[in-house]
């Protein structure tokens, strides 16, 4: 899978105040269940969906930069969308801004710009 293209356009998504006690929210942008999550300090925004048995990513364990499938437990890294035990597995990720409590992700060819 390819990650998205971004077109250099970021689209409103949540509200800092979204995140719940772990850091987390699940955004539906159109059709696509985006994760956003915060690690050390820092946003990432990826596809909630493992392609493996399409677990929702929102519901497994962190550690470090690894998110864990909630099925099978195979781990992607909320930096790159790579998991580390299978080259080909991938999930798609976004690029992330925050504009005061605004958190905004880039538009791609698979998250359409509003």
């Amino acid at each position: 899978m390819d990650e998205g293209q971004p077109d250099g356009r970021f689209i409103p998504v949540a509200r800092l105040d979204a995140l719940d006690a772990r850091g987390r929210t699940v955004v539906h942008v159109g059709t696509v269940r985006v994760l956003l999550v915060r690690v050390d300090g820092r946003l990432h925004a990826l596809e909630d969906t493992c392609p493996h048995r399409g677990g929702s990513l929102s519901e497994g364990d962190l550690d470090g930069h690894l998110l864990h499938c909630p099925l099978h437990a195979w781990p992607f890294d909320v930096r790159t969308g790579h998991c580390p035990w299978r080259a080909e597995a991938r999930i798609r990720i976004y690029d992330v801004s925050v504009r005061g409590e605004e958190i905004l992700i880039a538009a791609s060819d698979s998250v359409a710009a509003r």
